[in-house]
């Protein structure tokens, strides 16, 4: 593979500012393709992975199903976002959906004026209108989902003084509230309803997330104690309501972007929250965190980093929601439509396994408003699928992730890159053994450019197979599963015909190929090597 080009695009804190707000590659060297990627010279490590069957297994519950994040609300009414959103939840998992701003003056769920006149008393019997909402959470709930609900953002008949400026292309206020007690009521109203629609049952079952990235200006004018007062409130609302209901925050971000005085990083905002929420007996049901790769301070392990601090500051018992994370926050960059998205999802997944709770992908769409919609196919979106529904790369590694089994079974690596490494898990229903290898190189967390990741040649070993054995490998890299690849070969066109997106949708399926395992009589031992390319995954699945 070719050298992986600098990051490109804005970075979303940075656009916020802004005021917009195959086989053949991995089967060995005689049946390495000439001329693809993998084919290329690949560093002679010696690498060896060794999975061990013989040995207990630990829990390897799949929390990147728990939820995913999906924009702004009013995109949940389009049956185009709808129609995905369901393909995530049929083919992927996917239980729940969290996406801000469901308290967006433009949803019209609380509006006592409009506009700063006093509304039409026509239209409702008091000063709610929660039909917009009922829409989208009745189409989830009928599905057999679940609402991740983000409270957010400040209605305007709430805000204590004007906007100074905006900040998505949607209507995000980020005011605190001139009468916290009427913000409590506000959200406590709102709880009142899901249950009365819902019932008790189904509600208990969805977090209540308040707000958004409080610790960015952007999202939230209060300072830090502000925001300790709007989370009290709305927490104590809720659990008014019903005390089963979850209720959690702070949702902070691990970039650094804000105006005026600084404020605390995300990892030491969410540690002070904690702290504060301790100290006075404030619920807190569950803790909500951001992260992403390219976040300024993301250590060795990526956003994995800023995780590992947060479970360490989280209260023991209170479960941890990851509730946005992706490769990048730099919209724009084409390292989201790519493979690498995919390898470095699967290198988080490996490294927070009993770490977090819930891992959200942000987003499961590139159907999209934060700068404008997007019209290419192919634009260094956030989304899991393109705005035409094309499945990206960390897509298929969802869709390989979906099948296998909750169980993980040691695996060491040893000879191999930094960029390498990997997991292997059995209690498939199918049964077998699932050995998932990513060769990603990490953000470097300052803004300077990775060294890029190279070909890997590992030697994959396999202990406590059954005679007999039989195995499949899927890539995801530069030569497979590359539907942005498909779209620059045509050339780029920024509206594709429909014959053209069959082309694109056929570009990012995911085929599978046999691999030759040797066994060791002596030992007993299975083995097989493969050549795994820079910015790929491999996905073996072994049967016996």
């Amino acid at each position: 593979m070719a050298e992986t080009p600098a990051r490109q695009g804005l970075t979303r804190r940075q656009m916020l500012a802004g005021g917009a707000a195959a086989a053949g590659s991995v089967l060995g060297a005689e049946l390495l393709r000439p001329g693809t990627a993998a084919a290329a010279e690949t560093r002679s490590t010696g690498a060896q992975v060794i999975v061990d069957l013989t040995k207990p297994t630990s829990p390897f519950p799949h929390v990147w199903e728990r939820v995913v994040g999906g924009d702004w609300a009013k995109q949940a009414l389009r049956r185009d976002y709808q129609d995905q959103l369901f393909a995530c939840h049929d083919e992927l998992g996917i239980q729940s959906l969290r996406f801000h701003g469901v308290l967006n003056s433009s949803m019209s769920t609380y509006f006592p004026t409009v506009n700063g006149r006093p509304r039409n008393p026509a239209l409702s019997n008091d000063d709610y209108s929660f039909f917009n909402v009922d829409q989208i959470y009745d189409a989830l709930v009928d599905r057999g989902m679940h609402p991740y609900v983000e409270l957010s953002s400040m209605p305007a008949a709430l805000q204590a003084s004007p906007q100074p400026f905006g900040v998505f292309l949607y209507d995000f206020n980020q005011m605190e509230p001139k009468d916290y007690a009427l913000w409590g009521k506000v959200v406590g109203d709102f709880a009142r309803h899901m249950v009365d629609r819902y019932g008790i049952g189904e509600v208990r079952k969805w977090p209540f997330e308040v707000w958004n990235e409080p610790n960015l200006s952007v999202f939230f004018n209060g300072d830090q104690q502000a925001y300790f007062k709007l989370y009290r409130y709305a927490a104590e609302a809720i659990k008014n309501v019903d005390a089963s209901l979850q209720v959690g925050g702070p949702a902070t971000s691990a970039g650094q972007l804000s105006f005026g005085p600084p404020r605390s990083p995300g990892v030491k905002y969410y540690r002070e929250f904690m702290q504060w929420a301790t100290a006075n007996g404030v619920p807190v049901d569950f803790g909500a965190a951001h992260g992403y790769e390219t976040d300024t301070g993301a250590g060795p392990e990526g956003a994995a980093t800023f995780f590992k601090q947060n479970r360490a500051d989280t209260p023991k018992g209170i479960p941890l929601y990851i509730s946005e994370t992706n490769v990048s926050a730099d919209l724009g960059d084409a390292e989201l439509d790519r493979s690498d998205a995919a390898a470095s999802f699967l290198r988080t997944i490996a490294e927070t396994a009993g770490v977090v709770d819930a891992l959200s992908y942000w987003a499961f769409t590139d159907i999209f408003e934060e700068a404008g919609q997007a019209d290419k196919p192919f634009h260094g979106g956030f989304g899991l699928q393109t705005i035409h529904g094309i499945k990206k790369p960390s897509y298929r590694l969802l869709q390989i992730l979906h099948k296998v089994g909750q169980r993980r079974v040691p695996l060491t690596l040893s000879g191999a890159p930094a960029t390498a490494g990997g997991i292997a898990i059995t209690g498939a229903a199918g049964g077998g053994v699932d050995v998932l290898l990513y060769n990603h190189a990490l953000a470097t967390g300052d803004g300077s450019k990775p060294t890029p990741a190279q070909p890997a040649k590992l030697t994959v070993e396999v202990r406590g197979l059954r005679s007999r054995a039989r195995a499949r490998v899927q890539l995801i890299d530069e030569d497979h599963t590359n539907p942005q690849r498909e779209w620059v070969q045509m050339g780029s066109p920024e509206y594709p015909s429909r014959r053209q997106l069959r082309a694109l949708q056929d570009a990012s399926e995911l085929h599978g190929h046999p691999l030759e395992l040797k066994t060791d009589r002596a030992t007993g031992i299975t083995s097989f090597s493969l050549t795994l390319p820079a910015e790929g995954v491999a996905a073996i699945h072994i049967t016996s």
